[in-house]
């Protein structure tokens, strides 16, 4: 193959990745996910690093030094004992002699043919030649051999020969005491047999010469013995559990403690590059699995970079946590600390991500953070299990705060949980109870810190990431809110028509489980755009009607701009998010219907392009608390038309308004189903059937209907609304919208 092919094929390969697989790249949130596990890693892999120790053995330690990672060691110094223990019970090998019985007769022969050829030479020196022969033997005794008779020396050789046979076919081991056990028993044997005379003492004192050992010991295999059942003894371990002490301020120095320093690396200290690998697979698929998740099954999380920007803060803050608590306490903490550090970490995280993204999402998370908080324990199931479960409580208890009495409850909350599987996970453990007593104490102080963190945390987050929680409802919900103030001060009618409709929304939220907050605090706002031009909506006008002086397409333009004002006024204010998105999709791309009918009027057929310039610029609601709101403001608007508002009129009212919305498109972007509708419509019906009343019937001419412009007079066409069955139709002049 060429060099122009080879260039030719790269030049295709890299055209291919930049104009098929690049653009699918999201570089954006590639980077929050790189950033993510880049921090997640450091953190992770700071234990691999340990502090240099260069103490030796009888120095005073100048410090106290703790495990900065759990760790598993041989204990060398207790092996070797067992070992030791093992060796010295295996007893000495020991080799047999052959011809060890043959050399002791042999011995006793020639000791009792000494005595005969001394016998035979009848000579003075047979004496002393028989003495130096017979060493052993005392000069008294050599006389008395010499003097024997025939029989009584021939007796003394029988019963010699007889105990020397019978002790040389016992066991006669060399470095024992057997030997002298032995020739104490001959010496009494033959003193039995012949007496206290001297043919018992020749006897005995031959045999006891002629005695020797008939086992000697096999070192070579002894010792082999002994080294294979050391190898047999297994080692023993010790753990040392991140933040245990290793050794106390002033403590001199053992073996033991070197030991420890070398197991946890601090002799030589160097980054163990095996586990940092490890911790970044590990990481890596955690952050993807969870990137995954996101952009699948939470796509208005993965939309917003924001929102994946606060995950991976939270995510970072509960991975610092351990470190970052212990240094703010200034306390050196034992294992058994830094785990219930952890669980704080992980249920403050999972709180956070509860209020502040999404409370189905921080299920998830707080799962993947407890499989976190094990990492960092070197695999202290126990604490990734209080840490999950107490989590998931800290979940439930706060996604949706309404007053600082729920943030309490949720304290006692957790801290139960936390006392409960403390002593639940400790009779596992068999933990004294000291220790039950004592790990009590840390899960309800863990408890009051993760909750204090939450509040202190979920404050600073909230606003730089456009999250929202409810207790930032809560503060916008308050009539002392300079915009609300300034909404009732400068459009009273357009304020009081806000509240009928927050009270509508918080009804029909709380009926299909939505947030009843958001809905109610978004109501509030969604017409602050009012505010710009009063006097253009009915609900704010007294006397004229400035709308008679313009045209349909302006006035519908000034009508759909109260809109965009809203949004305006929201960033001026800092409203969060979604309420900013409640006052921008809570009339969607709806038909200013009056102002069209007007403009049809004036034309000679409908077409497509007319409408269009009729309808709000949108976009249509995105979530269930705006289509609430939508539904709830185009309800509260039509119900104010009603002459005689009997509970049948009022159904049907709703149940027209709300088929409307349908059949324009208006919920299709909002995951509302029917059924959620049902319970909506259900819910609207009983709050207006209770707050509307019978009242006087003014002439059709009079009739007014409140709707974003809500101004209507005689000549405008009319729309007949459905009425219940028996009642006479309903007519309702053209809602201006």
């Amino acid at each position: 193959m060429s060099k122009r092919t080879e260039r030719q094929r790269l030049r295709a390969v890299f055209s291919w990745l930049r104009h098929r697989v690049l653009p699918r790249w999201d570089w954006q949130r590639l980077g929050i996910a790189t950033v993510t596990i880049a921090v997640l890693c450091l953190v992770f892999s700071g234990r691999f690093v340990p502090d240099k120790v260069t103490l030796q053995v009888g120095d005073v330690s100048p410090r106290e030094i703790r495990a900065h990672r759990t760790v598993r060691y041989v204990d060398v110094e207790e092996t070797s004992r067992l070992q030791d223990m093992a060796a010295k019970q295996v007893d000495t090998v020991y080799e047999q002699l052959p011809f060890a019985r043959v050399d002791a007769q042999r011995s006793v022969e020639d000791a009792f043919e000494a005595i005969d050829r001394a016998r035979t030479m009848r000579s003075p020196e047979a004496i002393r030649w028989l003495a130096q022969q017979l060493s052993f033997l005392p000069v008294d005794l050599v006389r008395a051999a010499v003097n024997l008779s025939a029989a009584e020396l021939q007796k003394a050789r029988e019963v010699a020969k007889a105990q020397i046979d019978d002790a040389m076919q016992r066991e006669i081991r060399a470095d024992t005491t057997d030997l002298a056990e032995r020739k104490r028993a001959v010496q009494t044997a033959c003193m039995q047999k012949l007496g206290q005379n001297p043919t018992g003492r020749l006897a005995a004192l031959v045999c006891t010469q002629a005695l020797r050992p008939n086992r000697v010991p096999d070192l070579a295999r002894t010792e082999a013995i002994r080294e294979r059942e050391r190898r047999g003894v297994p080692p023993v371990y010790r753990t040392l559990v991140a933040g245990d002490v290793v050794i106390r301020r002033g403590e001199r120095v053992t073996a033991q403690h070197i030991e420890m320093f070398t197991a946890l690396g601090m002799r030589n200290p160097r980054l163990h590059w095996a586990g940092v690998l490890a911790i970044l697979i590990l990481v890596t698929m955690l952050v993807v699995l969870a990137a995954l998740h996101i952009a699948h099954y939470h796509p208005r999380v993965y939309q917003q970079p924001r929102q994946l920007w606060l995950i991976s803060v939270v995510v970072a803050l509960s991975a610092l946590g351990v470190k970052l608590g212990s240094s703010l306490l200034g306390i050196p903490f034992s294992g058994v600390q830094l785990g219930y550090l952890s669980v704080m970490s992980t249920t403050m995280a999972g709180m956070l991500l509860a209020v502040l993204v999404s409370p189905h999402l921080a299920t998830l998370l707080v799962g993947m953070l407890a499989i976190q908080s094990a990492l960092l324990m070197n695999g202290e199931m126990r604490f990734a299990a209080i840490s999950l479960m107490s989590s998931l409580v800290g979940i439930y208890s706060v996604w949706r705060l309404h007053d600082r009495y729920d943030l309490l409850r949720a304290g006692l909350w957790i801290g139960a949980t936390s006392l409960l599987l403390t002593w639940v996970l400790g009779w596992m453990n068999q933990e004294t109870i000291a220790e039950l007593s004592v790990g009590s104490a840390w899960a309800v102080l863990m408890s009051v810190l993760a909750v204090g963190g939450f509040a202190i945390f979920a404050a600073v987050l909230e606003r730089p990431f456009g999250a929202v929680t409810h207790l930032r409802l809560l503060e916008l919900s308050s009539p002392e809110h300079p915009l609300l103030k300034e909404l009732m001060l400068r459009a009273p009618g357009t304020y009081a028509h806000s509240i009928m409709v927050s009270h509508l929304s918080d009804a029909a939220a709380k009926a299909i489980g939505a947030d009843s907050l958001l809905a109610r605090v978004g109501s509030y706002y969604h017409d602050v755009g009012k505010m710009r031009r009063p006097e253009f909506f009915i609900e704010n006008q007294r006397m004229e009607n400035v709308h008679d002086r313009l045209t349909p397409s302006l006035s519908a333009l000034i009508i759909a701009a109260h809109v965009k004002d809203g949004l305006e006024l929201a960033d001026q204010h800092r409203l969060p998010r979604p309420i900013r998105d409640i006052i921008a999709q809570h009339h969607g791309t709806s038909l200013i219907s009056f102002f069209y009918h007007q403009a049809l009027a004036g034309c000679e057929m409908h077409t497509p392009v007319l409408e269009q310039q009729f309808r709000y610029s949108g976009p249509k609601p995105q979530s269930k608390e705006a289509g609430i709101v939508m539904l709830a403001d185009a309800v509260e608007a039509s119900s104010r038309s009603l002459s005689r508002p009997t509970p049948a009129r009022i159904e049907s009212l709703v149940e027209h308004i709300i088929q409307e919305k349908i059949a324009d498109g208006q919920l299709d972007e909002c995951s509302l189903t029917f059924g959620e509708v049902h319970k909506i419509r259900d819910a609207f019906c009983r709050l207006l059937i209770a707050m509307l009343h019978s009242r006087v019937e003014y002439p059709s001419s009079a009739s007014i209907t409140h709707a974003d412009y809500d101004y209507e007079p005689t000549t405008a066409p009319a729309e007949t609304v459905l009425d219940a069955p028996g009642d006479t139709p309903l007519t309702a002049p053209g809602r201006l919208e």
